[in-house]
């Protein structure tokens, strides 16, 4: 369909590509200045804040920043704007590997800073998408825990640093379980039909998934041999008959909550989302093992404001911001000097701090590699035909 622009000005007059181009810059151009004013205006010349001090002329004048969705609270966002003058623009991603391949695909000069898993870390880096960070522009990265200094898929923090920590796991409603004694903590209730107790989901996530797998059968999460993977894709092959959907983890969050799903593979902290609105949901972390992961913060090679990434960095790191942002996510604060301000009851919920011989079970993902490409073939063939 054809549309007539008619200038009010001239009354049934249709404006020319030219006419209404120039028109449209320069209102375009008009408004950018006007808000370019008002910003400065509001813009402090020198800011001394977090640990920092900032000259706010050498900065940009936006952020842009690239994560998952319901993963930062937008207090904190507005705190951030309203400390240096700038403004935050956020586009989301729900899986690592879509974000990889926008990385990949030219878009590391969109982003100033990115939330990549610690495989993905390892993964970006090894393809010389990310740039080292200056450890002299982010004083809060003191505040740092020493686990999370030597993290193996980036040890000494030289391309990224950990933004939250938590664990995989299952999600469950103990309310429409039925037999409440079928309620272990086993990847059972998602492989073995006899230990069933209702409708499952799984997360749309080939190395979670594939992982968990692996896992439930003995295997690595990160194992490259092949007879190991054929035999996880055949068991997650059963499994997809009796499977709900494959889904994201907000999708899951929601099919949990409403009780169409009674149990939830997912992350602890969306689990324990749930949980705030309906108590009778449990995380269970698996007994045979499972993901401890992390979310880190990294700036791309190409990033439009490096400086802005590094103050942003460092406001994370701040002790204060650290403890909001776990209260808010409902995950494990990587902060030492957050930790304490953090509330009592969360530091106390083994889902959000498993104890030693909980963690002694779980393993980080790795990047594996040239079989990478074996883990995208068996999920390309799971989700043929597959629900979600």
């Amino acid at each position: 369909m054809r549309l007539r622009l008619v200038d009010r000005g001239l009354p049934g007059r249709v404006l020319s590509m030219r006419a209404r181009g120039l028109r449209l810059f320069v209102g375009t151009a008009l408004a950018a200045a006007l808000a370019a004013c008002a910003q400065d205006a509001a813009r402090p010349a020198v800011v001394d804040a977090y640990g920092t001090h900032v000259e706010t002329a050498d900065l940009g004048r936006t952020l842009h920043l690239f994560i998952w969705p319901d993963y930062l609270d937008r207090t904190l966002v507005r705190e951030f704007e309203g400390a240096y003058g700038v403004s935050v623009s956020i586009d989301y991603y729900d899986t690592n590997e879509a974000m990889i391949a926008k990385l990949q695909a030219g878009g590391t000069g969109q982003y100033d800073l990115v939330v990549a898993s610690d495989y993905a870390v390892e993964v970006l880096a090894g393809a010389q998408l990310l740039q080292p960070l200056d450890h002299a522009a982010i004083p809060n990265l003191k505040n740092l825990a020493a686990r999370f200094r030597e993290a193996p898929y980036d040890p000494g923090n030289v391309y990224s640093v950990t933004y939250q920590w938590g664990t995989s796991g299952l999600g469950v409603r103990a309310d429409l379980a039925g037999d409440s004694t079928k309620l272990i903590p086993s990847w059972k209730l998602v492989f073995d039909p006899a230990a069933s107790v209702g409708p499952f989901t799984m997360l749309n996530d080939p190395r979670e998934t594939i992982g968990a797998a692996l896992i439930y059968l003995g295997h690595s999460a990160n194992t490259t041999d092949e007879g190991e993977l054929a035999e996880a894709e055949r068991l997650l092959m059963a499994q997809r008959g009796r499977l709900l959907t494959y889904s994201p983890f907000a999708t899951s969050r929601d099919l949990l909550a409403s009780g169409d799903a009674v149990v939830a593979h997912n992350y602890s902290g969306d689990v324990l989302m749930v949980a705030d609105e309906v108590p009778a949901v449990r995380y269970l972390i698996p007994r045979e093992g499972s993901i401890v992961w992390t979310d880190n913060l990294a700036i791309p090679k190409g990033a439009p404001d490096r400086r802005l990434a590094e103050l942003f960095i460092n406001f994370i790191l701040d002790a204060q911001v650290g403890a909001r942002l776990s209260g808010f996510t409902h995950y494990a604060t990587p902060n030492d000097a957050s930790l304490p301000l953090v509330s009592a009851e969360l530091r106390a919920d083994p889902a959000v701090y498993p104890d030693s011989a909980v963690m002694a079970r779980l393993e980080f993902l790795r990047d594996v590699g040239e079989a990478r490409a074996a883990y995208d073939r068996i999920w390309t063939r799971l989700r043929a035909g597959a629900g979600g």
